[in-house]
């Protein structure tokens, strides 16, 4: 996996994987 692939993913507080454009509307950066 690249670190740009790695960068660009973040793990919520809840442990959920979540996108870079998380927020409380679109916890999953959908």
């Amino acid at each position: 996996m690249s670190k740009l692939r790695v960068s660009a993913f973040t793990l919520s507080i809840d442990g959920f994987g979540a996108g870079p454009d998380q927020d409380l509307k679109e916890p999953l950066g959908v």
